[in-house]
């Protein structure tokens, strides 16, 4: 009875709490319709619903306002509708609405100037589509360089249909940045490492953490993103993606975020130690000697000694060294380097999994094309048990999908599609979401998203394609 007491007066303070931010939203909303940008006027409103949203956060409670159903929320707290005062909720629903928002998170350290950025970046919707006005706000928030605010779309409920092509937009306007900040932060550590310098490891920390958010909320993006390939910066796409497959299977076994950044940032700096190695022997294209092979194998010893200096690991440090140093010993204990071992820890074991999955789909490796998604997938499932955690590359192809992210599918129709994620269906876990990229006469066109999931979509997998025999790069498709 105390409990249900307890939990009854917290909810109350949290629904005056939504209220007021509600309220005071509204009024800081009208207010920027009459006064610009830098006007007095607005400044009141302004920290008015700062003080609300700081009050929330110091609470520990999610400050988001969410609309769903014809309802706002905060958080998972429905506010019901104040008879006294029904037009702020009225009107922040119609907002919400003509900006296609689904959610608004306020995040600790939210300031007011960022308010004031993300409040005027919503005034500039106005002009264009309807159907766009979505697109138009990340942009806004973007270009105003908004701080400690997330915008996540009003979803679109009808199956199979091409509603998720927004979703798949919204995700590649934050996904796609967010890669770009991680390959920067790669080119950073290498000329660190080539001055001689002590490594700092914040700005890598800061990307790990943004891309483990984003993996909540748009990880077939993410994924997606991986399939990304560049000849000139092919060790920073590898670390890049590697990064993400990791991360995406971390999630799937319910590793909380303070593992997942562990597991991220040794992902990110398994290959460190290769800054060791001169470039020739690194690109070189036909066979090694024993010397040159020994210093390859020596990479994940020198990615620990890399690591060690660097800047700010702290505790972080013993799991991220483990995931380097194990990266290229397989589950028989094989593999190098070469020490007597008993047990391999599960960092290794994931990036294993993942640094193998990209280096096959990639053509890092000198003397091979990559393999198409699906056939990179037959050779390590051929090798689970021996090389491979057999419950773990299970567990990966579940993240991935049997039809993985990026594979190009030729449909009964004749059309051609690109696999963008995973049937919503659990239980249709062989027929994806797919863009249409071609129609059954081969013309190029930017066709809808369906889930061949949904009976109604009319659609089935006839055969899986190369993307590579027709020089189709497939991350265009997700950017």
């Amino acid at each position: 009875m105390a409990l249900e007491m307890d939990r009854e007066r917290v909810n109350n303070e949290l629904a005056r709490l939504g209220k007021s931010l509600v309220g005071n939203l509204f009024i800081l909303v009208k207010t920027s319709l009459h006064y610009s940008e830098g006007h007095a006027a607005v400044e009141q409103p302004l920290m008015n619903l700062l003080k609300v949203l700081r009050e929330i956060t110091r609470r520990n409670e999610d400050a988001s306002l969410r609309l769903k159903g014809g309802h706002l929320y905060l958080g998972e707290l429905r506010l019901k509708p104040d008879i006294s005062n029904f037009e702020a909720p009225r009107f922040v629903m119609e907002e919400m609405r003509r900006n296609l928002l689904g959610r608004i998170t306020f995040a600790p350290g939210l300031t007011g100037e960022d308010l004031r950025r993300f409040i005027y970046a919503l005034r500039e919707v106005d002009s264009g589509p309807a159907s766009d006005a979505y697109s138009r706000v990340l942009q806004g928030i973007q270009r105003r360089m908004v701080g400690h605010v997330e915008v996540e779309i009003l979803r679109d409920d009808i199956p199979g249909g091409g509603g998720g092509a927004g979703l798949l937009k919204e995700g590649s306007l934050k996904a796609l940045p967010l890669y770009r900040r991680v390959l920067t932060a790669m080119d950073e550590v290498a000329a660190q490492v080539a001055a001689g310098q002590s490594l700092r490891l914040r700005e890598s920390k800061r990307v790990v953490q943004h891309m483990i958010d984003l993996l909540y909320s748009h990880e077939s993006n993410l994924l997606g993103l991986s399939t990304m390939r560049s000849h000139d910066k092919s060790s920073q796409h590898h670390a890049a993606n590697v990064c993400i497959l990791s991360l995406a299977m971390g999630k799937k076994l319910g590793m909380s975020k303070y593992h997942l950044c562990e597991l991220g940032l040794a992902a990110l700096f398994h290959d460190l130690g290769n800054t060791a190695i001169p470039k020739e022997i690194l690109e070189k294209p036909g066979e090694l000697t024993a010397q040159e092979r020994q210093m390859m194998e020596n990479h994940p010893v020198y990615g620990v000694k890399k690591v060690m200096k660097l800047k700010g690991l702290d505790a972080l440090s013993s799991r991220i060294i483990n995931g380097i140093f194990e990266h290229h010993l397989l589950a028989d204990f094989s593999g190098y380097p070469r020490l007597s071992y008993q047990r391999l820890s599960l960092i290794g074991r994931i990036i294993s999994i993942a640094d193998c999955y990209d280096g096959l789909t990639s053509s890092r490796v000198s003397g091979r094309s990559a393999y198409p998604p699906h056939k990179a997938l037959r050779v390590m499932l051929a090798q689970a048990g021996k090389a491979y955690d057999t419950a773990l590359l299970k567990l990966f192809v579940n993240c991935v999908g049997i039809h993985a992210i990026g594979s190009l599918l030729l449909l009964d129709n004749g059309e051609l599609a690109v696999v963008v994620g995973n049937s919503d269906d659990p239980a249709q876990w062989d027929c994806p979401r797919v863009r249409i990229i071609a129609d059954s006469e081969g013309r190029e066109i930017e066709g809808e998203m369906v889930d061949l999931g949904y009976p109604e979509t009319s659609r089935t997998i006839a055969a899986t394609l190369d993307p590579y025999l027709y020089d189709l790069d497939v991350s265009r498709y997700f950017c």
